[in-house]
């Protein structure tokens, strides 16, 4: 039996899960407050998903998108992209209104996809840690596609926000105590995932090879030093914090492990380099 290092609600969750008071076609601030995730139904129109989703094969089709290297599943956006204008559409503006009493900015937006070619699972982690800022952020995973636990779905622990920054980022241990409960999240085109930023979350691997495409827009207070973009509100204010990790840090955790991988590639490459023969004729 695992020790009681970590106490939890398990009980309240699992009647909360089993309820499925987490899923709606009304955000339920309660159940997101109480449990960090929240199922979207219905969220955006078929016209909207259509659209964005063709922006988003027209774009991988052509490599103007591409997977990140070092990454599992992220492809990154330009600024001039036009998936970026996903925090301008008006049914967008109606839900990310709901958040920050209103004044709502963000810093990033990117796509995370499994395909045929991408998938793996990804392990169990929580975003706070890759993220800079406060503490108070959301993931909404806008789905583009049909995400499900066939092609790579989401699963997310409820509650686990409330354990806040973990210290360090990686893949978490086998901590959660015996019947904890777990979210195997499905999700139709237009649908969306809000998830805290801390949330304990993985996705098993694409085992039917179809696309599974979310389109992550991540929300935060508009008066947040590191917001890029005003969503909708004002912004108050006086501080302004732009930087990205390789700005930040002269070393860190990330850069150590790129410049590590980059040695690994090269001792590969060189072990795979034909050496002369040594039986030569003379």
């Amino acid at each position: 039996m695992k020790p009681t290092k970590i106490c939890s609600p398990v009980a309240e969750l699992q009647a909360f899960v089993d309820a499925e008071r987490y899923i709606g076609e009304v955000i339920n601030d309660d159940a997101l407050k109480f449990s960090g995730i929240f199922i979207l139904k219905n969220a955006l129109s078929k016209d909207l998903i259509d659209r964005y989703a063709s922006a988003y094969f027209e774009g991988l089709n052509s490599t103007v998108l591409k997977r990140t290297d070092f990454h599992l599943t992220q492809v990154e956006i330009s600024p001039d992209h036009l998936l970026m204008n996903i925090i301008c559409e008006s049914e967008f503006l109606e839900i990310a209104s709901l958040f920050f009493n209103g004044n709502v900015g963000n810093d990033f937006i990117r796509i995370v996809k499994k395909d045929n070619i991408d998938i793996l699972p990804v392990f169990l982690h929580q975003d706070t840690c890759y993220q800079i800022g406060g503490f108070e952020r959301y993931s909404l995973f806008i789905a583009l596609t049909d995400c499900n636990q066939d092609n790579g779905g989401l699963c997310a622990y409820p509650g686990t926000h409330n354990f806040g920054y973990l210290g360090d980022a990686g893949e978490i241990a086998d901590l959660l105590p015996e019947g904890f409960p777990v979210v195997r999240t499905s999700l139709k085109a237009g649908d969306i995932f809000i998830m805290h930023s801390a949330i304990w979350h993985e996705s098993s691997g694409n085992s039917n090879l179809t696309n599974r495409v979310y389109l992550e827009v991540h929300l935060q207070s508009a008066d947040e030093p590191t917001t890029k973009r005003m969503v909708c509100g004002e912004r108050k204010s006086k501080w302004k914090f732009e930087f990205d990790e390789n700005e930040i840090f002269l070393s860190s955790r990330k850069m150590k492990l790129k410049s590590l991988f980059s040695q690994v590639q090269k001792l590969k490459a060189s072990a795979e380099v034909p050496r002369p023969s040594t039986s030569g004729d003379h």
